[in-house]
């Protein structure tokens, strides 16, 4: 299950949205304001923003789009915009980070074909993280460093990718669970997991932090 972060200051557009896409399945998340989509986005685990360039607050969607893109480079970002933009607007969108750039106004049908273009691409992409001299790369299910490389498991790569995906973020139990293993009751297998992962990253610049009654968040030594 995917989970969207609407954020959006017409309340009446996002209610269309929010209820359209957990009709077709989603879990969505919702925001006015510039503030509270950051705090929305730092504390759970995101896999599509829809992200409004005037939000309510002091914080505007591209400073939103900056925040997020300083340490998460891989979720997907469609901005949307009501007002007349130039091509040089939407030229400053995507060089920010933004996947496609939207302009209002817009069927509910043009937004879900291009979350599920976004989502596709992000899926598809054959993605390497890298970590000083440590490279994650999880179509191949390893991790190298220097010469040397680490195998992983099906379930490790899956833990691992999430992981890093929200590098230096906290990713709760239940998100990682679900997303994992659909399974909010197989603790005990995801913390055999993050001990096998903890040996084998032990010494290559990363770490796997416990975070008491939260989750885990994966960072830089």
């Amino acid at each position: 299950m995917n989970t969207i972060l609407i954020a959006e200051n017409n309340v009446d557009f996002a209610y269309a949205v929010e209820w359209h896409f957990e009709q077709n399945g989603f879990t969505v998340l919702t925001a006015t304001t510039g503030e509270k989509t950051i705090e929305l986005f730092d504390s759970q685990v995101v896999d599509i923003l829809l992200l409004d360039i005037n939000l309510d607050g002091i914080t505007d969607g591209k400073s939103v789009a900056r925040h997020i893109r300083s340490t998460n480079k891989v979720v997907p970002i469609i901005f949307m915009s009501g007002e007349s933009k130039s091509p040089a607007d939407v030229v400053e969108g995507l060089e920010i980070g933004a996947n496609f750039f939207l302009k209002k106004p817009l069927a509910i049908s043009e937004i879900d074909a291009h979350v599920k273009a976004a989502l596709k691409m992000s899926e598809t992409v054959d993605k390497q993280y890298q970590f000083g001299e440590c490279t994650f790369i999880p179509n191949e299910r390893i991790i190298r460093f220097g010469n040397k490389k680490e195998h992983l498991s099906n379930k490790e790569n899956e833990v691992l990718t999430l992981l890093a995906a929200h590098l230096s973020e906290t990713v709760s139990l239940e998100d990682i669970l679900q997303k994992v293993w659909q399974d909010t009751l197989m603790e005990e297998a995801l913390r055999n997991i993050i001990s096998s992962l903890r040996k084998k990253i032990d010494g290559k610049g990363l770490i796997i932090e416990t975070i008491k009654n939260k989750g885990y968040r994966l960072e830089k030594e």
